[in-house]
């Protein structure tokens, strides 16, 4: 029960940034507050880092050949990127509570990717997914056959990112810490976001760190250095597909902190939209028959 409470602390935590992120954007470019708040989650897990620097390391499994803490620190951190960098540019045209509605898609999403490391498929994933989807296009596409929000499109894509990120994350924790883990994910995700500023056309300035440093506390040390690490720490003893299903509760915890603190009030269709995927998220979870299961394995 610890570590399910952990994971939920982590999607309340995951939530509120979805405000933090977009009041951040008002005075920051995007890869460069992501950039700042990852490394300041690695700056804040240094001292915990130093304070069991001399305790006995938990027993892990041998890692297999050519994965290293180092490696699987890139690898994280590239997802982690990937999908914090879709959504970040995606709250510049959507709003935070939308966002946050999309990105919990992961959950539907982990299954139907987790084929492809040897997970199972269950006829409850498909049924889930086809009611989740469903409520998106209420959710992200107008009425009249409009397209898609462009925010909300480059939120969908991160999704595929973020699922990634925690079918990865549940290959990595039987073989490295999962503080150390953090800690490497949140500085090579920094790199990469201070690599892809220029392509970007973006600057950053003491002014700029100034004015925006209350969402970059917010996001780096509680968001970033606290919700990542509860969500590395607790997957060692709950399996990736319920930890995604009570992460997935950011998406009424950031819909909530978007009305409460931005007044993003949603249409009755939007409504519907995000009744119908919390459904489809929630029914996904319901044990159900086993109907595919991917035989090929990664090897890490």
């Amino acid at each position: 029960m610890k570590y399910r409470l952990m994971l939920l602390l982590t999607a309340l935590v995951w939530g509120c940034a979805f405000v933090a992120q977009r009041t951040g954007m008002e005075t920051i470019g995007p890869f460069a507050f992501n950039g700042l708040r990852f490394w300041l989650g690695a700056l804040s897990l240094f001292p915990v880092l130093y304070m069991n620097r001399h305790k006995d390391e938990e027993t892990y499994a041998a890692p297999p050949k050519g994965l290293t803490i180092v490696t699987a620190s890139a690898i994280l951190g590239f997802f982690l990127f990937s999908g914090s960098s879709f959504q970040q540019v995606g709250l510049i045209y959507t709003t935070a509570g939308k966002a946050g509605f999309i990105t919990s898609l992961y959950i539907v999403a982990v299954p139907l990717i987790g084929l492809l490391m040897k997970n199972t498929l269950r006829l409850a994933h498909i049924l889930g997914c086809l009611i989740a989807v469903s409520g998106l296009y209420l959710l992200a596409f107008h009425g009249g056959g409009e397209a898609i929000n462009f925010g909300d499109l480059l939120n969908l894509i991160g999704v595929v990112f973020w699922s990634l990120h925690i079918l990865f994350i549940d290959r990595f924790v039987p073989y490295f810490s999962g503080i150390k883990l953090a800690v490497g994910q949140f500085v090579a995700c920094g790199c990469y976001n201070f690599i892809a500023m220029p392509f970007y056309g973006e600057t950053l300035t003491l002014a700029m760190i100034v004015a925006s440093a209350v969402p970059i506390i917010y996001c780096g040390i509680l968001s970033s250095g606290v919700g990542y690490t509860l969500q590395i720490v607790a997957q060692r003893k709950v399996p990736p597909t319920e930890a995604s299903l009570l992460c997935s509760f950011e998406m009424i915890f950031g819909a909530l902190a978007g009305v409460l603190l931005l007044g993003e009030w949603m249409s009755m269709r939007e409504f519907m939209g995000c009744v119908l995927m919390t459904i489809g998220i929630f029914s996904a979870q319901i044990p159900s028959r086993a109907i595919l299961q991917f035989r090929k394995n990664l090897s890490y």
